[in-house]
């Protein structure tokens, strides 16, 4: 077992600096951490998988690039502008599109993409704090003031205070392991928090597809939501789709063999793109949008020092999770 201190000196010289953990690194996790690291504090991120975003997660396959979870964001906050006009000086994000052709009843509000994917926002706030990948929180425990994450090989940090911003299924299966409730009025609402489900396909095309830009259908039949082209996005060299079925659709088939769900999406997709799929892999994401929250961006305990965020509690959008961490911090800055 290996303790860890989520404290680095010699970027953090000041003792009374406050020692954070963020546990999930989705956009929500990273707002935060970045806007506590911009104001001095010691952050560390620890994360299961292999890199940050999250849902915001961009694949390479075969020599392409896709976009396989969300797809875009926009941005009504002024606070999301800010962070967008970061982005767009740094050149990791770009302007996709405002209208779909033949889809007028959609919004015209800007989409964004990332330069290479969807990822780049969250990799480019990860640059300003420390960032623990591969790393599943067994349990958590708060003693004398300070908390203490378990990894499941033993390995531990240690902070003044935790943030945790994973979805909340997993969120309260941590609370189960590490046996923490916080008030009943709190913890039915934690349960009450309901996500829909969504199977993912990545596909490499045979050749470029009809779509025109900006690269999308949505909805062409009730079981697929989404549609697109990551080389007319502008992401991939080489032609390459993204097919998210409908909710409908990913719950009757959850657990069915790839082999019985994904030919039907495939043939449904090829005749919408006029080209062949000629292989693909698969992706289930089990918290795909909210659909009902906390009812609040976030909670916080100052007394625990503890603050739960994510889209659970913001809401669908990228904007409204990205908001949900960045009002996470500033309860924390409030201490």
């Amino acid at each position: 077992m290996k303790l860890r201190l989520a404290f680095n000196s010699s970027k953090y010289p000041y003792a009374d600096r406050m020692r954070v953990v963020i546990i999930g690194a989705g956009i929500s996790g990273c707002v935060c951490a970045w806007r506590l690291a911009q104001e001095g504090h010691s952050v560390t991120l620890v994360e299961k998988g292999r890199g940050v975003g999250g849902r915001m997660a961009t694949r390479r396959m075969e020599g392409a690039r896709i976009d396989h979870g969300a797809q875009f964001f926009t941005a009504r906050d002024p606070r999301m502008e800010s962070l967008i006009e970061k982005w767009q000086h740094e050149g990791t994000v770009l302007p996709w599109y405002d209208r779909v052709p033949g889809r007028e009843d959609l919004s015209g509000r800007i989409r964004f993409r990332g330069l290479d994917g969807i990822t780049a926002p969250a990799k480019s706030l990860a640059q300003s704090f420390d960032v623990e990948t591969g790393f599943f929180v067994s349990h958590i425990k708060r003693n004398h003031g300070i908390w203490t994450v378990t990894e499941k090989d033993g390995n531990q940090f240690e902070c003044e205070h935790l943030v945790i911003t994973m979805p909340s299924v997993q969120l309260l299966e941590l609370f189960d392991r590490s046996d923490y409730q916080l008030d009943p009025e709190t913890m039915e609402r934690l349960g009450a928090i309901r996500h829909t489900r969504c199977l993912a396909v990545l596909g490499i095309l045979d050749q470029p597809s009809s779509l025109l830009a900006p690269g999308t259908i949505t909805h062409p039949v009730a079981e697929i939501d989404w549609l697109s082209d990551n080389q007319v996005k502008g992401i991939s060299p080489i032609p390459a789709c993204t097919i998210h079925a409908s909710d409908k659709y990913s719950q009757k088939h959850w657990d069915s063999p790839d082999e019985d769900r994904i030919p039907y999406l495939v043939s449904v997709a090829e005749d919408c793109l006029k080209a062949r799929i000629k292989s693909w892999s698969s992706h289930r994401w089990g918290f795909a949008k909210p659909i009902v929250t906390f009812g609040a961006s976030h909670w916080h305990g100052s007394e625990e020092k503890l603050t739960l965020a994510g889209d659970g509690f913001g809401g669908e959008r990228i904007e409204n999770a990205a908001l949900s961490g960045w009002e996470a911090a500033d309860s924390i800055l409030r201490i």
